[in-house]
């Protein structure tokens, strides 16, 4: 079903009403602006599924009443960005979630797992994704543009009770919260804080510190814009450029125009903003100037990392699942250096819910000494008192 006018929606609405699972999937544009445009929203419930079109109806609160509804569970495949426009359409998060990608890694059928694989490892089926890099929000769709999208919603809910049934024989299905615990809180959707763009930029290691601060508040103030502008920050000013004005630090306009790539166009719209933002990072005080984090640990530092990623590595073996579904590297360096600094454990993500005891504790125990590895007559590394 293609719905476009507000009686179908409501007619929809009240036919999935009484269903307690929804099944959620979006098509959207993202290509050159800084916020999705939302081609269609899929959504199922029991025997009914459609094709919603938000660019015809100028009202959704049907749907949106039915997706903020705690009673529901919403269901998803790789959800992140499906929950980005929908939290943005409803003014809210809408739990409870349930993310197939996630559950699909927790019963060891891998990480990142694509939609197309997902169905064919739960049901059997091949499917097609001959329309992956259509333009959702060209009008009119065709009806075979249509018909794929509403599929991505159909397939999804077998594949979300063959999910729950093996999670189930697992001992794993309270393993799914903890992990989606993200998707329910209205932080994870918050715009991105400004001031810390800067570090995705490449070789900012390369400036001194004062320089670094320049990068930071012409990162900032060209974020803010992109929000504005509703337009990717690159097409404002390219890393390369914000990153030599950072080195140069122009204090005015002529100056500032004959950096190189910077245009024009964007001095004439932005100049003096981007003028006032040296300006206060020139005057800021010496002890606020940002410190970077270390790069790399130090070669011992980096030789615990190695031991901690060993017994991931057999933990995920006997648990049959990828190693990073327990820890991945950026976690273990992240937990080692807690450790270093006796900072407090108990908020580290791997001490949160089912790792805790599966990773954490363990991983800790390595740490403080308590316990070490052994390899027993079978092969198997154990863990053993010291």
């Amino acid at each position: 079903m293609y719905i476009t006018t507000t009686d179908q929606l409501k007619t929809f609405c009240e036919n999935i009403q009484s269903a307690d699972v929804l099944v959620v999937d979006t098509e959207f544009v993202r290509e050159r602006t800084y916020f999705h445009r939302t081609g269609l929203i899929q959504v199922g419930g029991g025997e009914h599924f459609a094709a919603i079109d938000p660019i015809a109806l100028p009202d959704m609160t049907p749907l949106l009443e039915l997706l903020k509804d705690p009673t529901k569970v919403k269901v998803f495949h790789a959800a992140r960005q499906d929950l980005e426009i929908l939290v943005r359409f409803c003014g809210q998060v809408i739990p409870p979630i349930f993310d197939t990608q996630i559950a699909a890694a927790l019963v060891g059928w891998g990480t990142q797992i694509s939609f197309a694989k997902i169905v064919y490892k739960a049901l059997g089926k091949k499917i097609h994704k001959s329309e992956t890099y259509t333009d959702w929000c060209r009008r009119p769709l065709s009806d075979s543009q249509i018909e794929y999208a509403i599929d991505d919603v159909r397939y999804l809910m077998p594949v979300y009770n063959k999910l729950i049934e093996r999670l189930k024989k697992m001992g794993r299905l309270d393993w799914v919260q903890g992990e989606v615990n993200a998707w329910e809180d209205p932080k994870t959707f918050a715009l991105p804080d400004p001031y810390q763009r800067f570090m995705k930029i490449k070789n900012l290691r390369s400036l001194r510190p004062r320089n670094l601060a320049v990068l930071q508040e012409i990162a900032a103030w060209r974020e803010g814009e992109a929000v504005k502008r509703d337009c990717l920050a690159k097409a404002i000013i390219r890393d390369e450029t914000l990153l030599e004005i950072a080195r140069k630090a122009p204090r005015d306009a002529k100056t500032l125009s004959g950096i190189r790539g910077f245009y024009q166009k964007e001095l004439n719209k932005g100049g003096g903003s981007i003028l006032s933002a040296i300006e206060r990072a020139m005057e800021l005080p010496e002890s606020d100037l940002v410190e970077l984090p270390e790069s790399n640990g130090h070669a011992t530092t980096r030789g615990v990392e190695e031991l901690l990623s060993a017994y991931v590595q057999i933990r995920s073996e006997e648990l049959k699942i990828e190693p990073s579904v327990l820890a991945d590297r950026k976690q273990i360096h992240s937990f080692v250096a807690h450790f270093e600094k006796k900072e407090e454990m108990e908020e580290h993500f791997l001490f949160q819910g089912w790792r805790k005891e599966l990773i954490g504790s363990p991983m800790f125990s390595l740490l403080s000494g308590k316990v070490g590895l052994k390899i027993d007559p079978s092969g198997q590394v154990r863990l053993i008192e010291s």
